[in-house]
């Protein structure tokens, strides 16, 4: 498989990220309705959606709440054969959405890079990049899945996880939904550091600032479509009413 051109489709925080660090071996397009066609910076150039649907390669990097939407309005305009992929945090609802609207025209295949713009500012090496193959994948999408697991590890140096979309929503029900719930509650009632922080502390601190850095969209998006969020919260919120009762009837 060859790829030279790169279409991102979507130019919010994680699509800049996604340009920035792949412009260095591809040509990068971007569409944003809110970005007019224009250089952006070097091999990033803002274009057309015809032009972005005419990449080697697209990435849809849209809130998970418009995938669908978006994914509809380009499935007539892609090329038979063009390949795609999403970033979404979450990936059964993703992953249905592009096999029922794309699959057998175009191959797909679900992605979650395990970062963003804050974990990655120094690029990302020894993150984690999750792709979530197809079960019954055509061989363009095995060849599709084999580029982009070479390229993650070896130019870019991040540490790519293959599993499938259940096992990925299950495992980031309490790997990264809880995370960003209690960073949020955490922010919410305003925790500070101060000149007696034990570590523990200074790690809910870091936790905090890492939910803070993203969208309440996104928080909002990863639970909603997450069908294990609410399974998480709801033992989150038992436990949490059970140590309460042990501590106020304690003697």
């Amino acid at each position: 498989m060859t790829i030279q051109t790169i279409g991102i489709i979507g130019y919010g925080r994680f699509g800049k990220l996604l340009a920035t660090s792949l412009a260095p071996d591809f040509q990068v397009l971007v569409f944003d309705s809110a970005v007019p066609p224009a250089p952006l910076q070097e091999r990033i150039n803002a274009v057309s959606q015809g032009d972005v649907l005419g990449a080697d390669c697209v990435f849809i990097c849209v809130p998970i709440v418009a995938l669908e939407s978006v994914v509809r309005e380009i499935a007539p305009l892609l090329s038979k054969g063009t390949p795609v992929l999403d970033v979404c945090s979450v990936k059964l609802h993703p992953a249905g959405i592009l096999r029922e609207h794309l699959r057998p025209r175009a191959p797909i295949l679900p992605t979650h890079p395990m970062f963003g713009p804050v974990s990655a500012k120094d690029g990302w090496a020894n993150l984690p990049f999750v792709l979530c193959p197809e079960e019954d994948a055509t061989p363009d999408e095995q060849r599709l899945l084999d580029f982009w697991h070479s390229y993650i590890t070896t130019k870019q140096g991040a540490r790519v996880i293959t599993m499938s979309a259940d096992e990925h929503d299950r495992t980031t029900a309490y790997n990264l939904c809880l995370t960003q719930l209690l960073g949020r509650v955490l922010g919410n009632i305003g925790i500070q550091p101060s000149p007696i922080d034990a570590q523990s502390f200074k790690h809910l601190l870091s936790m905090k600032d890492m939910s803070y850095s993203d969208s309440m969209e996104l928080l909002i998006g990863m639970h909603r479509y997450n069908p294990y969020s609410a399974e998480m919260r709801g033992r989150l919120l038992r436990e949490l009413e059970h140590i309460e009762t042990i501590i106020a009837s304690a003697s």
